[in-house]
């Protein structure tokens, strides 16, 4: 499974680290952008701000869970899970593809 970025595009990429032992939720997030991008400069430099914003969020949210419990929220409200209904939580996987069926917890740095 793959993705090429448009010239316009920054992508944030999640890596899981450690997987192979007893993964603890490490990840590492790192940005990637175009080298020939046709967005100018200033523009580009207020989405990098956000993409790293959005980055460093897993960082704070490990030393302030009150502040990941308010995002966890705001994001379950965005997307109509009502946390009373969650289900246990079952992955499932085709090939490269995993499917959640709840949302969770998790820990990582980034």
């Amino acid at each position: 499974m793959g993705y090429t970025l448009s010239e316009d595009e920054i992508a944030i990429v999640i890596r899981p680290q450690n997987y192979e032992e007893d993964w603890n939720g490490d990840v590492s997030i790192e940005l990637s952008a175009s080298n020939d991008s046709p967005v100018p400069e200033m523009v580009m430099a207020h989405i990098m701000n956000i993409a790293t914003m959005m980055s460093a969020f897993l960082d704070v949210a490990s030393e302030h869970p009150d502040i990941y419990d308010l995002v966890e929220e705001h994001r379950n409200r965005l997307m109509g899970v009502d946390e009373e209904e969650e289900e246990e939580l079952k992955v499932t996987r085709e090939g490269n593809v995993y499917t959640l069926n709840a949302w969770t917890k998790t820990e990582g740095s980034a």
